[in-house]
């Protein structure tokens, strides 16, 4: 344990001598969990090639490479988080310092955690950044909860009779063109890296969406002209419009994993996943079938539409196969 006069002395230590010695422990736990890693063979290697591969002379390890050393020794692993956990379990065992305590607190994490896990092995197998997808889908969900209390409030102004039905319909339209188009740029990763095709997909959604709209100002106003009260679920109704952001913002990120892939030539396929639901036929039939990126019914052409619950996974197709069964030939 530090001593009292050690512990008030880092309390009085710089900012950046502070930032100094956290990035340094950092680096040295780093390079532990090398260390711990280079050591164990491989499933796939024999002796020779562990050794080659041990003593192959490497760069300095500057902060800048160090991450991604430790990603190119896992790529041979077939469970890169739990190799990862292992090496932090190694450092925690023979080292009691500030960095041994960490190396055992994070595999703990690891081994706790399958989203951090999916991280990790998205990582090593070179795919998409593995936190990518769930801060897309976070700013979605903030940029839908946003939206759907402006489509609520719009309602609401209107059964108020603060506005007309055409003004309605104007704002309604208008605030969901903007929905999407922020949708999309979130799922293509900002607005410059959309590209024409992406383009299209979100014309093709604001469309769709205005088409429904154009359904919904219908039933309002022939209520309304009628003499008739609003329908009793105009305001959850109008709420719901923000729902179909989930689906542009995955076309959009589909679409550039698609790119990405053709690019590089790359192995890449796809596989739908069943989120938290009560789902249609449709999405329980296209779901767990890994296939190549972009050959799958997209996300929204199903039963329950805008509604979807599923989500794109991607992955070499041994990986993809191997998590989920066989897929297509």
């Amino acid at each position: 344990m530090p001593s009292f006069q050690q512990r008030d002395r880092a309390r009085r230590v710089e900012p950046v001598e502070s930032k100094r010695i956290v990035s340094n422990q950092r680096d040295t736990l780093i390079n532990r969990v090398l260390q711990a890693l280079e050591v164990q063979p491989t499933p796939q290697e024999t002796a020779r090639a562990t050794a080659a591969r041990v003593a192959e002379p490497e760069a300095a390890p500057t902060r800048a490479n160090l991450i991604d050393r430790v990603l190119a020794r896992l790529r041979g692993e077939p469970d890169p988080a739990k190799a990862v956990a292992a090496g932090m379990e190694a450092v925690a065992k023979d080292d009691q310092s500030l960095a041994g305590r960490v190396a055992g607190e994070t595999a703990k994490l690891i081994r706790e955690n399958d989203n951090l896990a999916r991280a990790v092995n998205d990582a090593a197998a070179g795919r998409t950044k593995p936190q990518q997808r769930y801060e897309i889908e976070s700013d979605v969900q903030k940029l839908q909860a946003d939206y759907r209390a402006r489509f609520r409030g719009l309602a609401e102004d209107l059964a108020g009779g603060k506005i007309s039905h055409s003004e309605f319909r104007r704002q309604m339209g208008k605030q969901i063109k903007n929905l999407q188009t922020q949708a999309a740029i979130l799922g293509a990763g900002g607005q410059g890296n959309m590209t024409d095709t992406q383009r299209r997909l979100l014309d093709r959604s604001v469309k769709d969406q205005l088409a429904y709209l154009d359904g919904f100002h219908r039933d309002i106003r022939q209520a309304i002209n009628s003499g008739k009260p609003l329908p009793a679920k105009t305001v959850s109704r109008a709420g719901s419009y923000a729902a179909a952001a989930s689906v542009t913002a995955d076309q959009a990120r589909r679409q550039s994993m698609a790119d990405e892939a053709a690019e590089e030539s790359a192995d890449l396929w796809e596989v739908r996943v069943l989120g938290v639901a009560e789902h249609c036929n449709d999405c329980v039939s296209y779901a767990g079938r890994p296939a190549p990126v972009g050959t799958l019914p997209p996300l929204g052409d199903s039963e329950c539409g805008q509604y979807c619950k599923c989500r794109f996974e991607y992955g070499s197709r041994e990986d993809l196969e191997r998590r989920y069964g066989k897929g297509a030939s």
